[in-house]
């Protein structure tokens, strides 16, 4: 009859394996850890050394714990390309256009202000837009201009979560707002109440 009762001996040194397996499982947890952090502070790194020499951002964000916070989440946003053709219609009128400036964040593309017809919506057009991507992020209709941080907003339509950082996209403006009254379009994270680019409008003639 076999013994039920493991040996000491074979007791003592099974505990040995799973003691040595164990603290194996631990450093390469620890090691997994740390090279996780280390990647995750390259990219923050990365990222502030990305940013334009002109940028705000520090002024916008001044607790340290929030801009840690801000800079790790935009240390793992990808670019999302989103390339939206301009709405198929007889006689659209263009209101107003603008050009992305650097706030925040560097970024470049242009916008439009279209009428699309007779009784029919009028658009917010961003094209060859190349924005940087963070959390969060609207497109905004200002009544001010030169928006720099959330404070210089004013009174303003949210239009939309921003469909993508790159490429060419559409937000309607609610049929009830006077366009007229507005002057800028703003690309902001609501979440952290960043102004990342703004486009001052000009009156199309």
């Amino acid at each position: 009859k076999v013994d039920e009762e493991l040996d000491p001996k074979v007791a003592s040194a099974l505990d040995f394996v799973m003691s040595k397996a164990g603290q194996g499982l631990q450093k390469a947890g620890e090691k997994l850890a740390d090279t996780k952090t280390t990647d995750l502070q390259k990219k923050v790194a990365e990222l502030k050394a990305s940013m334009d020499n002109g940028s705000n951002l520090d002024e916008q964000i001044t607790d340290e714990d929030t801009m840690n916070q801000f800079m790790e989440e935009m240390s793992q946003m990808e670019d999302t390309d989103m390339s939206e053709d301009m709405m198929d219609v007889a006689n659209p009128k263009e209101l107003a256009t603008g050009a992305f400036v650097t706030v925040a964040h560097e970024g470049t593309g242009n916008v439009r202000l279209i009428k699309l017809g007779d009784g029919s919506d009028t658009i917010v057009r961003l094209e060859n837009l190349d924005v940087l991507n963070g959390p969060d992020l609207r497109v905004v209709l200002s009544k001010s201009s030169d928006v720099e941080k959330a404070g210089h907003l004013g009174e303003y339509i949210e239009l939309g979560a921003l469909k993508g950082n790159k490429g060419n996209q559409n937000y309607v403006v609610p049929a009830d707002a006077d366009v007229s009254e507005y002057n800028s379009v703003v690309i902001y994270c609501k979440a952290f109440r960043v102004v990342f680019n703004s486009a001052n409008l000009v009156t199309s003639k």
